[in-house]
């Protein structure tokens, strides 16, 4: 019989005696052939605190689509603001949709479309916001302002509060509390729309499941960690 040639070269050690006393021939010739039956010692899975990690539960319902948009105050009384809009928002905004935005956080101000205009020179979009009630005092032409455009809803779609670091329309990987509750296993999971923070979710996860959505950067490699 004519062994591999890393098997002769280990043998070899072996006569000479170099090589490390934890080694066993038997444990070589499994690593070498992987004969069945014989196994090597694996590394143990990772522990990760309970304590130190935030859980979401993946839900199935209605959720409302809107549409995260950025801009500027352009009056302050009455007030008023312009926000731009990629190609995609462009082809999903209309006027009449009601808004909300935040000029001064935590304050949130209800506000609608009143104007989508197009720049064909500029290839840019802008809408004009129209806010009700007054703003903040101090608050001036412009500002920066954040707001969220509601576009529509989607029936029975299965969505969860978006991880900071998760992106729409992206794959991706994500640990899933297994039933023991003592264990989390990685998944493959893809990402469609984004609505404020809920995250549809296009495939890999279901109703009900526990997902971990602190980042685990850390644990890449690993398919699988114990928690405690």
């Amino acid at each position: 019989m004519r062994f591999p040639r890393r098997a002769r070269n280990l043998l070899q050690r072996r006569r000479n005696g170099g090589w490390p006393r934890h080694f066993t021939i038997l444990g070589t010739f499994a690593a070498v052939f992987r004969l069945p039956g014989l196994s090597v010692a694996q590394e143990p899975e990772p522990v990760v605190a309970k304590d130190a990690i935030s859980v979401h539960r993946v839900e199935r319902g209605i959720m409302a689509l809107r549409e995260t948009v950025t801009g500027s105050i352009t009056s302050v009384t009455p007030p008023r603001a312009t926000v731009s809009l990629t190609p995609q928002q462009r082809a999903v905004i209309r006027v009449g949709q009601t808004c909300s935005v935040q000029v001064v956080a935590p304050t949130v101000l209800s506000c609608k479309i009143t104007h989508v205009r197009n720049d064909t020179v500029l290839g840019t979009a802008t809408a004009a916001l129209e806010i009700a009630g007054s703003l903040a005092p101090g608050a001036a032409i412009r500002d920066r302002i954040g707001a969220l455009i509601d576009v529509g809803a989607t029936d029975s779609i299965v969505f969860f509060e978006r991880p900071a670091s998760a992106q729409p329309n992206t794959a991706t990987t994500i640990f899933v509390i297994e039933p023991d509750g003592q264990h989390a296993k990685r998944v493959s999971v893809v990402y469609g729309r984004l609505s404020g923070s809920r995250l549809e979710i296009v495939s890999g996860l279901a109703p009900g499941d526990r997902v971990i959505v602190t980042d685990l950067a850390t644990l890449t490699g690993h398919d699988r960690v114990v928690l405690k």
